[in-house]
C-alpha cells in the first residue's frame, strides 16, 4: 500500500481533532502488514459519530482479525473543510492519518438522509469521483449500510454496493471475499461485485438497470436471473463475540459520553409509521449473564462512570429489573450510574420503581406520537391516555425534573382535532404534574412515510400544511411549564424526498453540494434556498416524491429490497389502520404473520424471566469506604505534544477514567451524584504544553506511590505522564506563583530591543473583565520577571502571580507586544518549570 506522510501538513493545522486516533482503545496496525484495509466512514461530525454503536461494532469485529485493519473517518466541519481544501489535505484516517482513497474498502454509515451531502464532501476532499461509473478499478470498493440502505436508490449511482440488514456477519464475508479476490489477482471490480452479490444482504446497484415510464415511475431490470431481489441479512442471536467489549473512549465530549449496553435489538410493538420497528425484526434479547460480563469488561477497559441501556423499547426487556439489580450491585462503591431513557407505565413494577429512584436522572421521553386516542389507534401505538398520564406522574415522582413528549404532525387520516389534541393533552399534563421546578418539553416533527412500513404508500404533508399546523401549535400550546420544539418543515420535506426517492435524485444531490450545501442535518447549517436552486436547476419536483399517494399498482423504488416483512402484511396493516384496528404485540400474543420469522433459523429470542430480589423501600446509595480509609497524594505530571489540545474539563475526565481503568480505589464526594476527590493546581489553557503540572487525589490507604504512578501511566493517553507521586505534605508544598515558559513562533516576532523596552518599564497596566463581570487592573510589567531571547523565533518568559491572579504569557504577547492573534495562537508554548 503506497502511503504518503501528511504529518508535516497536519503540524500546520491547529485543531483539537488532531488528538483523535489516540483515544483509549483505538486500534493501530501497520497497514503494510495486513491483507485488507477497511475505512469506516461516518458522514457527520466526530462528536456525533464517534460514539455511534454500529460503528463501534464494525470497528471491533474487523480489527479482531489480525489481517484486517479498520480505521475511522468523519465529516469535517465547514471551516476545517475549507482549510483542508486550501492546503490540499485529503480526508485522513483517525488512527494512522492515511488518505481515504488508499484504503481497499470504504464503508459508509447511512443513518440519516440529511447527511448525504456530507458523503460528497468526503469524496471531494479525497479526490474520489462521485459516480461509481467514473471510478476505475484503482479506486476503493465503496459500500453503504444502515437504515437508509433500505431505500438505496437515491445513492445507487454513487456506491458500488450496499449492505441491507444486520452487518456483523456480512462485513466479515465481504472482507474475506475481497482478500481472496486480491490474492487471485483478477483486478476487475465487476468480477468482484458479482462475487459479492452472492452474499445475503449485499445489493450491487449496477446489476439493475433503471427505466422510467411516462409518469416518471422508476422500474429496475436485473441483469442476472438469479439476482433479482435482495434479501436482508439477519443476525439470529446477539452473542458476546459480536459486541464491542472495548469501545473507543473519545477525549472530546461526544453526544453519548457513556457505556452503551445494547440489551435487545428489534421491536415487535408494530407502530405502523415506524421503520425501525419493521426493518429490525425480530426481537432478539441479550441474556442477563452476557450483559453483566459486557459491563464488567467494558467498565474496566473504558473507565466510564455511566451506562445506558440501549434498545428500541428498553422497558420491554424481559429481565429489566433483575438486570438493574445486578448492575447496581456490581458497581457498589464505584459510583457508576445507569441512565434509563423511558419506561412505559405498565412496565413500572414496584421493584423497578424502587430501583429507578437510585439511578441518575438524565432525559425521560414519552412518545404519544398523536394527540388523540383515535389517531393513536390508527398508527397502532397501543398507548392509552390513562397510561400516558400514569407514566408522566410516575416519572416525576421517581425524580425526573423534565419530561419530553414526542408527537408527529401529518400522520395518515389526521384531522385538526388531532393537532388540537396535542395542545390539550400536553397542557393537562403540565397543569397536573409540573409543580416546583418540573417542566415538559413538547417536541413535534413531521410524519415522513418511510420504506417498508404500512404507510409507505401514503403521502407526506405539503410544506404549507406543515407550517399551518405548526403555527396552530405555537398559537395554542401555551403553558409556562411547557417548551415547544419542532423540526424545520423544510428539513422534513427534504428528508421525505430522499427517503422516498429514486436514482433521478443523484444529480440533485451533486447540484446541491456544488452550491454549498453541507451538514444539512444541523439546523444552523441547513440552507433551503440552495436546495430550491438545485431543484430548479435539475428539474426535480420535490412534490412528486413527497406529497403524492402511491397506488398499489405503482412500483416502489425499493421493491427489490426484501426487509423480511412481507408486502401482504404491510397491506393488511394499512387496511387495519383504516379501520382503527389494533394489532397486538407478538411478544405477548400470537404471531401476527409479518413474515420475518421462519421459526427454524430465525425467531424471537426472549429469555426466561429471572427471580427478582427483594428491594428495600427508599433510595439506596452506594456503600462507600469511610473517610479515614484514604490518604491524599500529590502528583506531578507532564502534558505534551497532542495532549496540549485537551481542555481542562477534558483533562479532569481523562484522569477520572484513567483512575478507574488503573483499578485504584478513590474517595468520592458525598451526595446523590458523587464525584472523585481530585483537584488540579492550575487550569492550563487549551493548546499549551507543560513539563510540570500538579494535582492531588485521595486514594486508598496503603497505596504505594510507585504503584500509583505506574498504574496511571499505563492508563493515561499518549502525552500525559505522571512524573512523580508522593503522600501529601503541607511542608513540602512548592510555590506555584512563579512559572517559566518557552515560546516558539513560526516566524520571528520579537527582537532584543522590544524586549528591553518592556523590561525597562516601571509598570504596564491593563484592564479587563473578571469572570464575575468586574473590571480588574493588572500590571503586566510586575507580572513578568524575565524575558530571554533564545533565538530569532524562541523566547523564555518567567511570570509571577499578580494579586493571586495567574498571568499567561499570551496576554503579555498580545497586549504589550501587539503580536498578531494568529501568530500567538499558532505559537508552541510550553511551561518548563513551576515554582
Amino acid at each position: 500500500m503506497h502511503r504518503q506522510n501528511y504529518q508535516d501538513i497536519l503540524a500546520r493545522v491547529q485543531t483539537p481533532t488532531r488528538y483523535a486516533g489516540n483515544e483509549i482503545n483505538a486500534v493501530k496496525k501497520d497497514l503494510d502488514q495486513v491483507d485488507l484495509t477497511f475505512a469506516l466512514v461516518f458522514p457527520d461530525l466526530y462528536e456525533i459519530g464517534t460514539s455511534h454503536f454500529g460503528l463501534q461494532i464494525l470497528y471491533s469485529i474487523l480489527n479482531s482479525q489480525d489481517n484486517i485493519a479498520a480505521e475511522r473517518f468523519f465529516a469535517p466541519a465547514q471551516d476545517l473543510e475549507q482549510l483542508m481544501a486550501q492546503k490540499g489535505i485529503p480526508c485522513l484516517s483517525m488512527e494512522s492519518q492515511q488518505p481515504l482513497n488508499q484504503f481497499d474498502i470504504i464503508g459508509i454509515s447511512l443513518l440519516y438522509e440529511l447527511n448525504f451531502t456530507n458523503i460528497l464532501t468526503i469524496f471531494s476532499l479525497s479526490k474520489i469521483p462521485f459516480y461509481a461509473e467514473q471510478r476505475n478499478d484503482t479506486f476503493p470498493l465503496i459500500i453503504g449500510g444502515g437504515p437508509c440502505a433500505f431505500n438505496p436508490e437515491p445513492l445507487a449511482d454513487f456506491f458500488d454496493a450496499f449492505v441491507i440488514g444486520d452487518g456483523e456477519e456480512v462485513v466479515k464475508k465481504i472482507a474475506n471475499q475481497v482478500i481472496e479476490f486480491k490474492q487471485q489477482g483478477d483486478g476487475h471490480k465487476k468480477t468482484l461485485l458479482r462475487l459479492l452479490s452472492k452474499i445475503d444482504g449485499v445489493y450491487v446497484p449496477c446489476f439493475f438497470i433503471p427505466q422510467w415510464d411516462k409518469a416518471g415511475i422508476q422500474t429496475l431490470t436485473p441483469l442476472y436471473e438469479d439476482y433479482s431481489r435482495i434479501r436482508r441479512a439477519f443476525l439470529p442471536t446477539l452473542t458476546l463475540d459480536m459486541f464491542p467489549m472495548n469501545p473507543i473512549v473519545p477525549y472530546a465530549k461526544p453526544v453519548h459520553d457513556r457505556l452503551r449496553l445494547e440489551i435487545a435489538r428489534g421491536c415487535s410493538r408494530g407502530c405502523r409509521f415506524c421503520q425501525a420497528g419493521m426493518i429490525y425484526r425480530p426481537v432478539r434479547e441479550r441474556s442477563v449473564e452476557d450483559l453483566l460480563e459486557i459491563a464488567r469488561v467494558s467498565l474496566k477497559s473504558t473507565g466510564y462512570s455511566e451506562m445506558s441501556l440501549l434498545s428500541l423499547s428498553t422497558g420491554d426487556y424481559s429481565n429489566l429489573t433483575p438486570l438493574m439489580q445486578q448492575l447496581l450491585s456490581m458497581n457498589l462503591g464505584q459510583c457508576n450510574s445507569i441512565s434509563l431513557p423511558s419506561i412505559r407505565a405498565e412496565r413500572l413494577t414496584p421493584e423497578l420503581m424502587e430501583l429507578i429512584k437510585t439511578v441518575r436522572k438524565t432525559g425521560f421521553t414519552i412518545a404519544p406520537e398523536a394527540g388523540t386516542q383515535r389517531l393513536r389507534d390508527i398508527i397502532n401505538k397501543n398507548l392509552t391516555e390513562e397510561s400516558i398520564r400514569a407514566t408522566v406522574e410516575n416519572a416525576f415522582k421517581l425524580g425526573w425534573k423534565n419530561i419530553k413528549l414526542y408527537f408527529m404532525m401529518g400522520l395518515p387520516f389526521e384531522e385538526m382535532e388531532d393537532i388540537d389534541g396535542i395542545c390539550r393533552l400536553s397542557t393537562q399534563l403540565a397543569a397536573a404534574y409540573t409543580k416546583g421546578s418540573k417542566s415538559i418539553n413538547v417536541s413535534v416533527t413531521s410524519f415522513i412515510p418511510k420504506a417498508h412500513t404500512p404507510f409507505q404508500r401514503h403521502s407526506q404533508m405539503t410544506l404549507s400544511q406543515t407550517k399551518e399546523k405548526l403555527q396552530y401549535l405555537k398559537d395554542n400550546l401555551r403553558h409556562k411549564r411547557i417548551k415547544l420544539k419542532w423540526q424545520d418543515p423544510e428539513m422534513s420535506l427534504l428528508e421525505g424526498v430522499f427517503a422516498r426517492g429514486d436514482r433521478r435524485l443523484a444529480p440533485l444531490l451533486v447540484s446541491a453540494f456544488e452550491k454549498g450545501c453541507r451538514l444539512d442535518g444541523w439546523s444552523d447549517k441547513f440552507n433551503f434556498g440552495l436546495w430550491q436552486k438545485a431543484f430548479d436547476d435539475t428539474g426535480i419536483d420535490p412534490l412528486f416524491y413527497t406529497c403524492r399517494t402511491r397506488s398499489e399498482q405503482e412500483t416502489l423504488p425499493w421493491d427489490h429490497i426484501e426487509s423480511g416483512v412481507t408486502d401482504t402484511f404491510l397491506k393488511k396493516e394499512f387496511q387495519r389502520a383504516q379501520e382503527s384496528a389494533l394489532t397486538p404485540d407478538c411478544r405477548d400474543h400470537d404471531c401476527t404473520g409479518c413474515g420475518v420469522c421462519d421459526f427454524k433459523h430465525l425467531q424471537p429470542v426472549l429469555h426466561e424471566v429471572k427471580t427478582i430480589l427483594p428491594v428495600s423501600p427508599g433510595p439506596s446509595q452506594p456503600t462507600l469506604p469511610a473517610d479515614d480509609a484514604f490518604f491524599q497524594f500529590d502528583l506531578l505530571f507532564s502534558k505534551l505534544d497532542r495532549a496540549r489540545f485537551f481542555g481542562h474539563l477534558e483533562m479532569a475526565t481523562i484522569f477520572e477514567r484513567a483512575v478507574k481503568r488503573a483499578g485504584l480505589t478513590v474517595k468520592y464526594s458525598k451526595g446523590f451524584n458523587p464525584s472523585m476527590r481530585m483537584s488540579f493546581n492550575n487550569a492550563l489553557p487549551l493548546g499549551m504544553e507543560s513539563e510540570e503540572e500538579r494535582m492531588s487525589i485521595f486514594l486508598e490507604r496503603g497505596s504505594r506511590p510507585a504503584q500509583i504512578k505506574d498504574a496511571l501511566n499505563k492508563a493515561l493517553p499518549t502525552g500525559l505522564y505522571v512524573i512523580d507521586c508522593r503522600l501529601h505534605s503541607k511542608s513540602r508544598q512548592q510555590d506555584t506563583a512563579r512559572s517559566a515558559y518557552r515560546i516558539r513562533f513560526s516566524e520571528p516576532c520579537l527582537d532584543q530591543t522590544k524586549i528591553d523596552r518592556f523590561l525597562d518599564l516601571s509598570e504596564f497596566m491593563v484592564e479587563d473583565l473578571s469572570k464575575k463581570g468586574k473590571i480588574r487592573r493588572t500590571d503586566l510589567r510586575k507580572s513578568v520577571q524575565t524575558i530571554t531571547l533564545l533565538d530569532q523565533t524562541s523566547i523564555e518568559m518567567v511570570v509571577v502571580q499578580y494579586n493571586t491572579r495567574n498571568i499567561r504569557p499570551t496576554e503579555v504577547l498580545a497586549k504589550y507586544f501587539k503580536i498578531d492573534e494568529t501568530a500567538v495562537q499558532t505559537a508552541r508554548i510550553k511551561k518548563i518549570r513551576q515554582g
